[in-house]
C-alpha cells in the first residue's frame, strides 16, 4: 500500500517534501450504528495517521509515533535527504504533546545499514556528518525511544539503534560496526554510547575489529531490553510502546535523564541542560504523585500490579484478598511415613 501511494504521488506530479497523509480506522469505527440500544462496543484502537515523505514513513498509533526508513534498495542506507527527513520527524516528535514514545524501524527487513557510501563519495563524509547532527544528541530524545532492530542494524544504523532508549532485537539481526572496512569511524558517538551501554572490554573488541553480533549476542552482552524472534521486533516494540505511554511522563523522563547523564554527560554542558529539564519536569511531577496517592489509596495498582492504571477505581470484590484452601489427600504409605517422623 505504502509503494502504491508513492506511484500515485510521483504520477500526480507532487513535490516530494509534501505530505501525503492518510487516516485509517479501525473495523469497528468504520461500521455504521444500526441500533442505538445495541450493546456498547469494546474500546476502539485509536486512529492510525500516516504520512510519506520521500525516504521515510511516520506512522501514528495514538501516543505511539513510528519512524520508518524505507530505502530498501540499500537497506535502508542514510543519504543526506534521508537524514534531513529524519531530522524534521524527530524535532516533529520533541515537539507533538500528544506523541510519548518514538520507535524506530526501518522497512523490507533490514534496521538501517549506516551512511550511504555513494553519497560520502559524491558529497563527501563532513557533509553527511552535519546531516546526521541532530542524531548526536544525548539523549536522543528527551521523551521515550525504541529501536525495532530487525536484519542488519550496521555501520551508523548500529549507532542508531545505541542512541535510543531501549531495543527490541531480533535473534537474527545483525549487529556490528561494519564502518572498520573502509575506515570510517563511529560518527554520531556511536563508541561512548557503546561503552556506556556493554562496558570498555567487550566495546572495545567490537569498535576494534569491527565484527559483527547476533541478536542473541547482543542481548547477551546487555544491549537488547528484549529479545524477539524474526518479523516480530516492531509489533513488539509497538507493543512496549503501548505500555509505557500509561505511566505519568514526568518521572519517567527524569529518571531516564538521571541515569543517561550518568554515563553520558558528566559535567557537561548537556548535563546542565537536561539538569535543568528534570527541574522543570519536578513540579509537573509533583502532580502526577499526587494522583498516583490517589489512585493507590482507591486500590489501583496495588499489589504490584500494572494493568488497569487509568481505569476508575476497582470495586470492593477486586479490592478484598482471596485465599483459596488446598486440601492434599496422602496415601497411606505417606500417612505412616509422616507418623514415623
Amino acid at each position: 500500500m505504502r509503494t502504491m501511494l508513492k506511484t500515485l504521488i510521483a504520477a500526480t506530479n507532487l513535490p516530494v517534501r509534501r505530505y501525503a497523509v492518510r487516516f485509517c480506522s479501525s473495523d469497528a469505527q468504520a461500521k455504521p450504528k444500526t441500533d442505538e440500544k445495541q450493546e456498547p462496543e469494546k474500546e476502539s484502537e485509536p486512529a492510525k495517521i500516516e504520512v510519506v515523505k520521500k525516504n521515510i514513513v511516520i506512522e501514528k498509533f495514538g501516543s505511539v509515533m513510528t519512524l520508518n526508513i524505507d530505502r530498501q534498495k540499500t537497506r535502508n542506507s542514510l543519504d543526506i535527504v534521508t537524514l534531513n527527513e529524519m531530522t524534521e520527524a524527530i524535532n516533529a516528535f520533541d515537539n507533538d504533546p500528544e506523541a510519548k514514545v518514538l520507535v524506530f524501524n526501518g522497512e523490507g527487513g533490514s534496521f538501517c545499514s549506516g551512511f550511504n557510501m555513494d553519497d560520502i563519495g559524491t558529497h563527501g563524509y563532513n557533509n553527511l556528518k552535519d546531516a546526521a547532527i541532530r542524531l548526536e544528541r544525548r539523549p536522543l530524545c528527551d521523551k521515550i525511544t525504541i529501536a525495532a532492530v530487525s536484519g542488519y542494524a550496521v555501520a551508523e544504523g548500529f549507532e542508531l539503534a545505541l542512541s535510543c532508549d531501549l531495543r527490541v532485537i531480533e535473534e537474527t539481526a545483525v549487529l556490528g560496526c561494519l564502518g572498520r572496512r573502509f575506515g570510517v569511524p563511529q560518527s554520531i558517538y556511536g563508541a561512548r554510547k557503546l561503552t556506556s551501554l556493554i562496558g570498555l572490554s567487550p566495546a572495545l573488541d567490537l569498535l576494534i575489529t569491527g565484527r559483527l553480533i547476533s541478536g542473541v549476542d547482543a542481548h547477551r552482552l546487555g544491549l537488547a531490553c528484549k529479545l524477539t524472534s524474526t518479523g516480530t521486533a516492531l509489533g513488539e516494540s509497538i507493543k512496549l510502546a503501548k505500555s509505557l505511554v500509561k505511566f505519568p511522563t514526568n518521572a519517567m523522563v527524569m529518571d531516564k535523564m538521571a541515569a543517561i547523564n550518568s554515563q553520558l554527560n558528566p559535567n557537561s554542558e548537556e548535563s546542565m541542560r537536561d539538569e535543568a529539564i528534570m527541574q522543570s519536569l519536578l513540579g509537573n511531577a509533583i502532580e502526577d504523585m499526587k494522583e498516583g496517592v490517589k489512585k493507590f489509596q482507591a486500590g489501583i495498582g496495588k499489589h504490584g500490579k500494572f494493568y488497569k492504571l487509568k481505569e476508575l477505581p476497582l470495586k470492593d470484590w477486586e479490592l478484598e484478598d482471596t485465599e483459596d484452601e488446598v486440601t492434599i489427600k496422602l496415601n497411606e504409605s505417606d500417612t505412616e511415613k509422616e507418623k514415623a517422623k
